[in-house]
């Protein structure tokens, strides 16, 4: 496959480093020039294309690898590790769908999907090869998006062409059920983003399996088949990523951001943040505020 007119049409919309957010709804184009190690960091609800470029994903003992012949796909928000591959010479470059269960719900009235057996929970993301036909939707997206008409009438059509295609390939389970609302999958998905929006919040996991309408066996066991964690860890990675945006990117002080997220105790959160970052909350500010 030729990813070359990709690549030409992404240098010219993103000639920076840097994203470009929503440069039409649910749609980002990014250039990323610098390698970074493997490093935490949380993923949305999202279908992730490369042009060039590659990226290494980390979700417990398991490794997923994206470039421009395999494209991500998340269906719910993730707190896990990544690494990414770049050089200023050959910088990543790439465009993000954002998906969510209104859309995906849209797109399959008119598939006539039948759904899956209630009790079958897919993971919650993926890897798959991309096709002729993908790359051809995404060439003609990136295409639209140098004409402000072209981006405002057939972007949008072209972006819902792309989440199909997605959705009917080999591996577009996990966006499928999103749909279905009375699956267990749907229910775990459900309180993963009530997680991700309330994360100063505490949470109760039986509580949470009650509001799943799952037993706690089966919210534990849906729930790591979804994430690949388990409940209480994926609560603390969140609260410790959203913790570490506050301090890095917002100058909140490191008692201040532990209180915000839900700490109560200050050794509790530097413990905790050491063991998921390898670093203090005060090093780790110090360090990012020098600009190393």
């Amino acid at each position: 496959m030729n990813h070359n007119k990709m690549i030409e049409l992404l240098d010219n919309l993103v000639p920076e480093e840097g994203v470009i957010f929503d440069i039409i709804e649910k749609v980002d184009v990014f250039r990323i020039t610098k390698a970074t190690p493997r490093e935490p960091r949380t993923y949305e609800p999202s279908i992730i294309f490369l042009a060039q470029g590659n990226k290494r994903l980390f979700i417990g003992d398991e490794v997923i690898t994206y470039d421009p012949l395999n494209y991500l796909v998340l269906s719910v928000p993730l707190p896990l590790e990544c690494e990414t591959n770049a050089t200023k010479e050959k910088p990543l470059l790439g465009l993000t769908v954002k998906v969510d269960a209104g859309t995906i719900g849209e797109i399959m009235l008119k598939m006539d999907d039948k759904p899956q057996n209630s009790e079958f929970i897919p993971k919650g993301i993926y890897s798959a090869n991309i096709d002729s036909q993908l790359i051809n939707a995404i060439t003609r997206l990136l295409e639209s998006l140098s004409s402000s008409a072209d981006r405002n009438f057939l972007g949008p059509m072209i972006v819902r062409e792309i989440i199909f295609r997605v959705l009917c390939g080999e591996k577009g389970d996990a966006l499928r059920a999103l749909a279905y609302k009375n699956q267990h999958f749907f229910q775990i998905a459900k309180i993963l983003d009530k997680i991700h929006k309330s994360y100063n919040n505490k949470f109760d996991l039986n509580s949470l399996a009650l509001e799943a309408g799952m037993s706690i066996s089966a919210f534990h066991s849906g729930f790591k088949a979804v994430t690949n964690t388990s409940p209480l860890q994926y609560i603390k990675n969140i609260k410790l990523q959203k913790a570490k945006m506050l301090m890095v990117e917002e100058g909140v002080k490191v008692y201040n951001a532990a209180y915000h997220v839900g700490y109560e105790s200050i050794s509790q959160f530097n413990r905790e943040y050491k063991r998921l970052f390898g670093i203090t909350p005060a090093k780790d500010t110090a360090f990012n505020h020098a600009g190393i």
